[in-house]
């Protein structure tokens, strides 16, 4: 026969066993979840930094780098589908026909350069100096790392 002592001991023992090990099995899932948040991340933002370029470029950039931008950014979005949610998705699309409308206008206006055409680029060239701020705020939920 064992003294009381022991039998408490190995009595208790188990439990706190199991305690330990559900302890290390829930960190090691809470770590699975950040490297997945973390590989996310990189995919999500090479997207996000195409569409911050192609909007600064199209707004402020010389013009030889406008079309380069614009079809870096067609490039990443490809992958967006399976990144981002369809809102998001359907906001980059819609991004992309501005671009290509303000480039499109700019060599119609060289063209022609009637009041309306420039009432349109000015309409659309305002539109996309605010989508900084709103590429922010929609993607800032995906991009976010913070524990």
């Amino acid at each position: 026969m064992f003294p009381l002592w022991l039998q408490v001991t190995l009595g208790l023992s188990a439990p706190l066993i199991a305690l330990f090990g559900a302890y290390i099995s829930y960190r090691q899932w809470q770590l699975g979840a950040y490297k997945l948040k973390h590989d996310l991340y990189e995919r999500r933002w090479a997207i996000y930094a195409a569409a911050h370029d192609a909007i600064a470029t199209s707004v402020n950039g010389p013009e030889g780098e406008r079309y380069s931008a614009y079809q870096k950014l067609r490039v990443r979005t490809l992958s967006a589908q399976f990144l981002f949610p369809q809102h998001i998705c359907e906001y980059l699309d819609k991004l992309i026909d501005e671009i290509l409308k303000l480039n499109n206008l700019e060599i119609e206006i060289k063209k022609n350069n009637t009041l309306d055409l420039r009432d349109k680029h000015k309409e659309i060239y305002t539109w996309l100096e605010l989508q900084p701020k709103v590429l922010v705020g929609m993607l800032k939920k995906y991009l976010d790392l913070s524990i």
